[in-house]
């Protein structure tokens, strides 16, 4: 005997001769009336379109991650509009920079514009900033000492001339090329009001020791605000190896303010290598020419 609204049927395991019921999904379904069936099958349809359409939206969402602001503590300043970078070299006759491949800037940044190719007479202001300067401002944060392990000031390589004696300081490295550990310079130069845009000029230090001035990059910020490094909205880097003892010039940039600034993050690695090891960026001077 055969149970009629049943899927399939099994033996007793005990022998007896009498049938078990299993019942199972296409079991229940054939006992439906056409009508319910077609409704079902409908229904069926539907939930696997919602499901596939949840799917797509859950990958498409996955696929683009929140960039990071580039004036957050830890973060790179990254291409506002991606693309790869311009690369702006080292000094000519009279201190202004030729292309290169050792300074990393962003093209297709919409705040960068042409830096200055004939000189500083074009601009309103210019002046230099940075350690044994009179002019602009200067100043470091998370300094520390513990020799040649912590900060220190080199006496001389830095630039000289103007209102600047020559000194500079050796920032150490955080350790990794990604992260910054607290240690940060920072040049500022307060303009007041009707000034459009700035183009900075960045010494790179020499010393008897290349430790001094080894950072591979150094990654600079510019800021809005000196004392508020949420304010950065661009950047830059150099190559410090390839320019020690010379004027590098750097993209120019828009005044967001009445001042302007630069920040020196201490990103780097000063392990690994034998030329690495101790290493650290030389924090010289900086020339802003405004206009």
């Amino acid at each position: 005997m055969v149970c009629p609204r049943c899927g399939s049927v099994a033996r007793s395991p005990r022998g007896g001769g009498s049938w078990i019921a299993q019942e199972t999904l296409m079991g229940r379904v054939s006992t439906l009336p056409r009508r319910r069936k077609a409704l079902l099958a409908a229904g069926v349809v539907v939930a696997a379109g919602s499901l596939a359409t949840a799917v797509s939206l859950l990958a498409t969402g996955s696929g683009s991650a929140r960039p990071e602001p580039a004036g957050r503590a830890g973060a790179v300043p990254a291409p506002i509009g991606g693309g790869v970078p311009t690369r702006i070299g080292p000094t000519g006759p009279g201190g202004i920079g030729a292309p290169s491949d050792d300074v990393t800037s962003d093209p297709t940044d919409p705040t960068e514009l042409p830096g200055p190719s004939d000189g500083t007479d074009r601009y309103r202001y210019s002046a230099w900033a940075g350690p044994g300067c009179t002019t602009g401002e200067y100043a470091e944060y998370g300094r520390f000492e513990r020799g040649d392990a912590g900060w220190y000031t080199v006496d001389s390589g830095g630039f000289t001339g103007g209102s600047c004696d020559g000194r500079f300081s050796a920032v150490p490295m955080s350790g990794s090329p990604v992260q910054d550990r607290g240690s940060s310079a920072v040049w500022s130069w307060h303009l007041g009001a009707g000034f459009r845009e700035c183009a900075l000029t960045v010494f790179v230090p020499s010393s008897v020791r290349d430790r001094d001035v080894a950072g591979d990059p150094t990654v600079y910020r510019v800021l809005s605000d000196p004392r508020d490094t949420d304010s950065a909205y661009t950047g830059f880097a150099v190559h410090q190896p390839e320019h020690r003892g010379t004027a590098v010039d750097v993209r120019s940039y828009p005044v967001k303010g009445d001042t302007f600034a630069v920040q020196l993050v201490d990103r780097g690695r000063d392990w690994g290598d034998a030329a690495l090891v101790g290493a650290h960026h030389g924090a010289a001077q900086l020339r802003a020419s405004c206009r």
